[in-house]
C-alpha cells in the first residue's frame, strides 16, 4: 500500500442501477446487492480501495437516501467520510462536490474515483493500475488521468477512449488520449475490437482536488458558485436546481488533449450494466453454460442465467434466458435482449406501479 497521504479513492455509490431490475430497487441498488460472492458490490469495491489507500483516505459519495445502507454495509468508514449530495445532478456535479469536499480537508489531495458497481476479477491489476493513476497525476499537475481496459469482445454498450501518442513508458505505458468514442454500432466495435489503439472507457477519473476545481471554475462555474456557498441549506437548494449532466460531455471532453492522460490496463472487469453482462462475467469460471443462484431444477436448458430468493425456479429446455424471482416480481428474459428491461421500468412508471420500482 503506498504511503502517500495525500492519495484518496472516493466510491461513487449513488446511482440506481435500473437495469438490473428485479433484483436492483431505488430503495437497495446494485451496489449495495450481492451478485457475485458474499459480500455486495460496494464492500467489494472498498476490499479493493483499501489496498491502495490507507482506510480513512477511503470517501463514499452518495446521496441522503443511502446514506444508512453506506453505514450499515461499510462499517469501516466513518460518517465524516461520507460527501452526500443534496440530490443527484449527474456525474458532473458529483465528482465537483467530492473535489471541493477532500480539497478543503487537504488542498494537496491527489483523487481517484471509482464505480461502486463494477466486477473485477483480477483485483491486484487494479491496486496497480489505480496506484499508477495516482502516482502520474501527482507528478502531473494539471492532466487528468483515466483508465482504458483492454477490450476482449466487441462491446457496443460501452464508451471507448482512442488512444493518442504515448506519454511515458515507465512501469506502464500512458498515451495520451486522442478522443473519447460513444458507445458504437456492432460493425464499428469490432473495428475497435481488431485494432490496438482502442480501450473500454472504465470511467475512472484520478486528479489533482484542486486542478480540478480550475476545470470546473472554467467549464461549469455556476457549479462552483453553487458550491462556494457557505449557507448549507441555500448551497442545497441551489444545487438542485443545477443541470443534470455526466461529468464525460460537461468536462472531460472539452479538456485539451494535453491534459488528458490514459492508462490501458488488462483488468477483467464488467460494469454489471444489464443482466446479460453480469451473465458473460461469470461464465469464463464456471464450468457449466448454466448460472444459477437459489433454489432451481433443470432439464435441458442451456446458457440460462437463474436468480431465485425464495422459490424452487423449474426450467425445461431453456435457452439463453434470464430469470430473476423476487419476492414481488419475477423477470423472465431472452438473454440476448436484456437490455430492453429499461422499457419495462418505463411501462412501470406510466401505469403508476410505483411499488415494483
Amino acid at each position: 500500500m503506498p504511503s502517500n497521504e495525500n492519495f484518496y479513492v472516493v466510491i461513487m455509490a449513488g446511482g440506481t442501477g435500473t437495469r438490473l431490475w428485479p433484483l436492483s430497487r431505488k430503495e437497495r441498488p446494485k451496489q449495495f446487492q450481492k451478485f457475485l460472492s458474499s459480500r455486495t458490490m460496494i464492500q467489494e469495491t472498498f476490499d479493493r480501495a483499501v489496498q491502495v489507500v490507507s482506510k480513512q483516505n477511503i470517501f463514499i459519495s452518495t446521496t441522503a437516501q443511502y446514506k444508512s445502507l453506506v453505514l450499515e454495509q461499510l462499517p469501516e468508514i466513518k460518517e465524516n467520510q461520507l460527501i452526500i449530495e443534496p440530490m443527484p445532478r449527474g456525474t458532473a456535479a458529483a465528482m465537483a462536490l467530492v473535489a471541493k469536499s477532500i480539497f478543503e480537508i487537504n488542498p494537496e489531495a491527489v483523487v481517484a474515483t471509482v464505480a461502486s458497481d463494477h466486477a473485477i476479477k483480477n483485483v491486484d491489476e487494479f491496486v496497480v493500475v489505480i496506484t499508477t493513476a495516482l502516482e502520474t497525476a501527482k507528478k502531473n499537475e494539471g492532466r487528468m488521468v483515466v483508465v482504458g481496459i483492454n477490450p476482449t469482445f466487441a462491446d457496443v454498450g460501452l464508451g471507448y477512449i482512442k488512444m493518442g501518442k504515448e506519454f511515458s513508458n515507465g512501469k506502464r505505458r500512458i498515451f495520451f488520449v486522442d478522443s473519447f468514442v460513444e458507445k458504437p454500432d456492432k460493425k464499428t466495435a469490432e473495428k475497435y475490437l481488431a485494432g490496438w489503439e482502442y480501450l473500454w472507457n472504465a470511467s475512472y477519473f484520478i486528479f489533482k482536488a484542486e486542478s480540478f476545481l480550475n476545470l470546473v471554475g472554467k467549464y461549469m462555474p455556476e457549479v462552483l458558485e453553487v458550491l462556494n456557498i457557505k449557507n448549507e441549506k441555500e448551497m442545497a437548494e441551489k444545487y438542485k436546481n443545477l443541470e443534470n449532466v455526466p461529468i464525460d460531455t460537461a468536462i472531460v471532453e472539452k479538456m485539451d488533449a494535453k491534459s488528458l492522460l490514459v492508462i490501458p490496463s488488462e483488468l477483467q472487469w464488467s460494469d454489471v450494466g444489464n443482466w446479460g453482462s453480469l451473465y458473460d462475467f461469470l461464465k469464463d469460471s464456471m464450468e457449466s453454460s448454466m448460472i444459477v443462484k437459489g433454489n432451481h431444477i433443470d432439464t435441458g436448458s442451456k446458457g440460462c442465467f437463474i436468480h431465485s430468493e425464495k422459490r424452487l425456479i423449474a426450467t425445461v429446455g431453456l435457452q439463453d434466458t434470464i430469470i430473476i424471482e423476487t419476492e414481488d416480481a419475477i423477470l423472465v428474459a431472452d438473454r440476448k435482449n436484456v437490455g430492453e428491461v429499461k422499457k419495462i421500468i418505463e411501462k412501470l412508471k406510466e401505469q403508476g406501479k410505483m411499488l415494483y420500482l
